[in-house]
């Protein structure tokens, strides 16, 4: 029985050592432990792998740079629809009269527009921004047009103002200011009055439609020894934000 006891101590020692090798022998770095560290050891791997990296940054900047083009042109499109409702709800000119042409130039005291004679924009066409007066169309080829801007010299037509029904020539001169010339010193003429055009259409409807704004006055030249007074006018329009204008078609 003594040696019985005396045995066991010595059995055990050896049964902790075997069940020791066996577990040893299943590798547990591949195990176990492996599988709780496999996911950091993927991480690791990506972040400094430099190819992959670089290739995330150019997909992100190529995605950026899509979005920021599919932005501009959403923003254009909601520029041009609101200047279509804009001119639309204007009821100086008709709107059923109305071509609207995009602006895809500007030179000195003219603009070029993005349609032509195959869209039936002639000679002497009027153009407007809302109920402003913009110019005539000078020249056109097929697909474009030029028009003429209210600062060019060969400016000329009768005009009056709304608040004191002063009434004159509007002309442009010494480097493209444009004035209300030739008004009687009898008629009064305001700082800010607006300045409005009389009406100057055949019986082909050619022409200045009346009740197209000009500008304001922005200064008014009256000596009692002239004939005539006179007044410098200001557009309401900063011709170089137009990107889309209206032709009134006959």
């Amino acid at each position: 029985m003594k040696s019985i006891k005396a045995v066991f101590p010595i059995f055990v020692l050896f049964l902790l050592i075997s069940l020791l090798i066996f577990f040893f022998s299943q590798n547990p770095l591949t195990g176990g432990l492996q599988f709780i560290t496999l996911p950091i050891q993927r991480f690791m791997f990506i972040a400094s792998s430099p190819s992959t990296s670089t290739t995330s940054v150019q997909q992100l900047q190529e995605e950026n740079s899509q979005l920021r083009q599919q932005l501009a042109q959403i923003q254009e499109i909601k520029s041009d629809d609101a200047a279509l409702h804009d001119q639309f709800q204007t009821t100086t000119p008709a709107p059923q009269k109305l071509l609207p042409v995009d602006v895809v130039g500007l030179q000195q005291n003219s603009l070029i527009l993005g349609k032509g004679q195959d869209d039936n924009v002639k000679v002497g066409d009027v153009v407007v921004f809302k109920n402003n007066l913009i110019g005539t169309v000078g020249r056109t080829t097929p697909r474009l047009s030029l028009v003429v801007l209210l600062s060019d010299q060969s400016t000329s037509f009768t005009a009056d103002t709304t608040k004191t029904a002063a009434e004159g020539i509007v002309k442009s001169e010494n480097g493209g200011i444009v004035t209300l010339d030739n008004v009687i010193l009898s008629d009064k003429l305001e700082k800010n009055d607006i300045v409005v055009t009389k009406g100057d259409q055949n019986v082909q409807g050619q022409g200045y439609p009346p009740q197209l704004v000009v500008g304001k006055i922005v200064s008014v030249d009256k000596q009692a020894s002239s004939l005539f007074q006179s007044a410098k006018i200001q557009s309401l329009v900063n011709i170089s934000d137009l990107r889309m204008v209206f032709v009134i078609t006959q």
